[in-house]
């Protein structure tokens, strides 16, 4: 007795007909590799090949593959900084691991550079004043702090060096970390603007403000020359 035939099951991925294999073939290999590069360059999270397919108005998913497999060999063989990720979602562009912590500098300063003015103004008070507590930080600032703190122990730029043990609970005393050096481009804290740097610049600040501004003798009503 035969057994009842069963049916393939087919996923969404697959081809559907030989004549859109046919069609498909029109687009040049190398043309449709750049089409799919694109794509996948400005997608985060892996994309099918099926999508794929779609968004280039391709019916099949074979000659998406395939231009897929050249695509990631050529980046084998020139050596490129990017490497194609077949995952099980789809495909997905990434950077290759040599390079992550190049990539990491870029993110860091990006970070650093979305700091509020006021968590900048607590984060340079720490940088200067540390060890300090939360308590003598507020007093410096005249305002809370808790929420910046937060974010900047969130961000990694400070931590928890110690405690004073000489006070009643024995509060926190913040410093900066090796991130926060890595953020600003320091070696370590000695290449910190010293306090005079910062008066003679603004000293020079406020000089170049008066010495561009027009001056006129309000007897005469002469104007500047």
């Amino acid at each position: 007795m035969n057994e009842p035939e069963q049916p393939i099951e087919e996923t969404a991925d697959d081809a559907t007909s030989a004549g859109d294999i046919i069609a498909a073939s029109a687009i040049p290999q190398d043309a449709l590799a750049a089409k799919l590069e694109a794509l996948l360059f400005v997608h985060s999270r892996p994309v099918s090949a099926r999508r794929l397919a779609e968004l280039v108005g391709l019916t099949s998913v074979i000659p998406v593959r395939q231009a897929l497999e050249f695509l990631a060999a050529r980046y084998d063989r020139t050596g490129s900084s990017f490497t194609l990720q077949n995952l099980a979602q789809g495909y997905l562009l990434t950077t290759r691991p040599e390079h992550d912590e190049l990539l990491k500098q870029l993110v860091r300063e990006r970070e650093a550079q979305k700091l509020s003015p006021a968590t900048l103004e607590a984060l340079a008070i720490i940088a200067y004043k540390q060890p300090i507590s939360r308590t003598e930080l507020e007093n410096i600032r005249g305002a809370g702090v808790d929420h910046l703190v937060r974010n900047l122990l969130d961000r990694g730029l400070v931590k928890v060096g110690d405690r004073d043990s000489a006070k009643p609970g024995a509060p926190a005393l913040y410093v900066t970390t090796a991130e926060f050096l890595r953020a600003f481009g320091l070696r370590s804290l000695n290449e910190l603007p010293t306090e005079a740097d910062l008066a003679v610049g603004a000293t020079d600040a406020g000089d170049a403000e008066v010495d561009q501004a027009p001056v006129s003798d309000p007897a005469d009503g002469a104007q500047p020359q």
